[in-house]
């Protein structure tokens, strides 16, 4: 139930907008006739892409919850937004259906049929019951509806589901080919479902947010695969976290191209930084793990797998449920048992930590009971940390764990620190809201922003150091980012309809300065598919404009 009192403040908050005439019917690019379901901007105090149309991670892991009547696939595009805020219509149109129950996507929903397409825009988790009426002609930019929340809190997940189907609602198509938007840049906050899960018998396919297959509901499941990567949410390893280090200045970045067009998303990089690492092969053969140098040159198939160590001693394998630590030197091998969990190495490779999840950490469910474990690199030391309902863990530093926990079905997230020596645990921050949490080289700080807040000014990127009793500090902006040593973080300014660009933000001064120029050297990155060498020397990323993996050199 929603509380009233909350209704009425958003209610307040959005009139002004809601009260505005409709804007008139803009000039449209032929090839993409639609325009966003917002008339405000995006950013973190306004709407967000939360999820893709198509292969999306979200659709491999929870396909057979939520979208096993579409071919396993996410058949719309989810927009993370508060509730309240204006929904438009994305093009001219005729109101078709109106909460028809049906299709699902609760509490409320809508859809409006385009004539001169042949399509219909579908509109839900609405806040309430659309005033629009069956037969009702609507112009594109015309504010239809409120978003709302699938739980019909506004407490859980709020967003807005889109869809566009044929004329007879059994064919979905992929709302990113016909909404003239600028994807490459509203991907760059890397939200749930910004990548898409790989097919290892095929692994370049669907692959991009352009090549989506359309979903034909009367057809069987799409994505049923035998090996996928990155694996199931509840088994994948924890984020990784590097060893404290100061990156080498930077110079006049140069770029080359490291892989052929179509090739190869998800890469990653070897631990020395020589390498950049990916799966790829044939269709209909499992894909091999390849590497190309950062010279160039033909990429080789490697024999290490995908989690290797950061001093890139010990190479960790996963088979039919059981972990194998090989230690490189003297190629001895030692057995855990992690219920089919991947583990990752602490900072300094000393020890192994693993997360077990007693179920599918569904978004809208009560979260799985989850359990924390650290052991050494043999085995011994093993050592349970937590077990707790919907938590997870990243590593600090080799004696330190941060926690991160969602309280029930809330917007609400606990992020605290387990001293594995003491075997305490200290309370860092509570906020609303709080995604993207990343740790620095070293566990020194945190990154990670507090969308749709309250108060909209408080809604950005914070820094905080990893210390009891520390105070957040907001930074002066916004964007998808990376850190690229201990004390510097690189990032995309998130600014739609520009070019993306590089710059470097110093966490000690407090200053920001370009890394990339757009006029000399344009960037698109698809998914938001980039990443810092562990050297913090180069960038990889994927390249929007052939699909292939390019490298930036930033020390020229």
């Amino acid at each position: 139930m929603l509380h009233k009192g909350r209704y009425t403040l958003i209610a307040l908050a959005w009139a002004a907008m809601i009260a505005l005439p409709p804007r008139p019917t803009q000039a449209q690019n032929p090839s993409r006739p639609f325009s966003l379901p917002f008339n405000v901007p995006p950013g973190p105090g306004t709407w967000l892409v939360g999820q893709q149309y198509g292969n999306t991670t979200g659709a491999y892991n929870f396909g057979a919850y939520w979208y096993s009547a579409g071919q396993g696939l996410h058949f719309g595009i989810d927009f993370s937004a508060p509730c309240g805020t204006p929904v438009v219509a994305i093009g001219d149109g005729v109101v078709d259906q109106v909460d028809n129950f049906s299709f699902g996507i609760l509490p409320h929903n809508l859809t409006i049929f385009h004539r001169d397409l042949g399509l219909t825009s579908l509109y839900g988790h609405l806040l309430k019951k659309p005033t629009v009426t069956k037969g009702q002609v609507v112009k594109r930019g015309e504010v239809v509806a409120l978003s709302g929340d699938p739980e019909g809190t506004c407490e859980s997940r709020p967003h807005l589901h889109l869809e566009v189907r044929s004329r007879d609602y059994n064919i979905a198509h992929n709302p990113a080919t016909l909404i003239d938007a600028d994807w490459s840049m509203l991907s760059t906050m890397g939200n749930f479902g910004a990548s898409f899960t790989k097919d290892l018998f095929n692994p370049n396919r669907w692959q991009t947010i352009y090549d989506q297959p359309d979903v034909d509901f009367n057809e069987a499941r799409l994505n049923n695969y035998r090996a996928a990567w990155p694996p199931p949410s509840r088994s994948q390893p924890v984020p990784q976290t590097l060893p404290a280090y100061t990156a080498p200045p930077i110079g006049t970045p140069t770029f080359r191209r490291l892989t052929e067009p179509g090739c190869c998303s998800l890469a990653w990089w070897s631990p020395d930084s020589r390498s950049v690492r990916f799966w790829n092969g044939p269709e209909g053969k499992r894909a091999a793990l390849m590497a190309v140098g950062v010279d160039g040159g033909t990429p080789q198939p490697i024999l290490s797998g995908p989690v290797l160590s950061p001093d890139g001693q010990y190479d960790v394998r996963l088979e039919n449920g059981r972990v194998n630590v090989l230690h490189l030197t003297d190629m001895t091998s030692k057995s855990l048992i992690t219920g089919g969990s991947w583990p990752r190495f602490s900072p300094g490779s000393t020890r192994l930590l693993w997360q077990w999840a007693g179920g599918d950490s569904v978004p809208g469910s009560a979260p799985p009971q989850v359990e924390v474990w650290v052991a050494n690199p043999d085995g011994s030391g093993l050592l349970s940390i937590v077990r707790q309902p919907g938590v997870s863990a990243h590593w600090l530093d080799d004696d330190r764990i941060l926690l991160s926990r969602r309280e029930g079905l809330t917007r609400t997230s606990t992020l605290s620190i387990y001293t594995i020596s003491t075997r305490q645990i200290q309370p860092l921050v509570t906020a609303k809201s709080l995604r993207n949490v990343s740790v620095a080289p070293g566990g020194r700080h945190i990154l990670y922003f507090l969308a749709f807040q309250d108060d909209r000014a408080a809604s950005g990127l914070y820094l905080l150091e990893t210390r009891p009793g520390a105070s957040p500090a907001k930074l002066p902006f916004f964007g998808g980012w990376r850190w690229r040593d201990s004390n510097s973080i690189l990032y995309i300014p998130y600014e739609p309809g520009k070019p993306i660009s590089f710059a470097l933000y110093d966490i000690n001064t407090g200053q920001s300065r370009s890394v990339t120029d757009p006029a000399e050297e344009p960037i698109g990155i698809l998914n938001g598919d980039w990443s810092v060498s562990p050297n913090g020397q180069y960038i990889v990323f994927w390249n929007a404009k052939d699909s292939a993996l390019w490298l930036v050199n930033l020390s020229g």
